[in-house]
């Protein structure tokens, strides 16, 4: 014989089934709902933290920046007045050089041998010399000591010859001098081109 059951608990077991899954997936929504305000919330505070940051970075870099621009303007002054310093330096050691060419010229003078009758100095160090010498070695020795000197560019000997005074037998002579600091090679092959 057979037994057919037609009783409503087998239903009644489905349904209960059926809400059991729909309550753990409303559950697990509300969980993972809940994971996102969560991760929502600290997103948003780690992103105005980092707003923050970058803002009070951006405040320093402009603070930064103005005291570079001001540092680069004192930068500026000082090289112009290390410029200007420069600048006064030259024109006073420029001030001294006709002192120093006349007393290179005159400190290699032998005494008791050579006699200035004449000395002129322009503005380019150009010196024109006129004069008596004992002799013709002392005239020689005193264009060679010149020719020596740091503060002599060239000797050029425009004219000698003999002269009487007092019963003496000299030598008049007429030279130029070219002062300043020696020329180099490349002076010399630059002023040639």
């Amino acid at each position: 014989m057979i037994k057919i059951n037609l009783l409503p608990h087998a239903r009644s077991a489905r349904t209960h089934r059926t809400h059991k899954q729909v309550i753990m997936f409303l559950v697990l929504c509300a969980l993972v709902t809940a994971g996102i305000v969560v991760m929502s919330v600290w997103c948003g505070s780690k992103i105005s933290g980092l707003t923050e940051t970058v803002q009070k970075k951006q405040e320093q870099r402009q603070a930064m920046l103005s005291r570079v621009a001001r540092i680069n303007q004192l930068q500026i002054k000082i090289d112009e007045i290390q410029s200007n310093i420069k600048v006064i330096r030259d024109i006073r050691l420029k001030q001294q050089l006709p002192v120093i060419y006349v007393d290179e010229t005159v400190s290699s003078l032998p005494e008791e041998k050579i006699w200035f009758e004449a000395l002129s100095l322009n503005a380019k160090g150009v010196m024109d010399i006129r004069g008596v010498a004992l002799d013709n070695q002392a005239f020689a020795g005193y264009v060679d000591d010149l020719r020596n000197s740091p503060y002599v560019r060239s000797v050029s000997t425009q004219r000698t010859s003999s002269r009487q005074v007092m019963n003496l037998d000299l030598v008049e002579f007429q030279f130029q001098i070219r002062a300043g600091p020696k020329a180099s090679r490349n002076d010399h092959e630059t002023h040639e081109d």
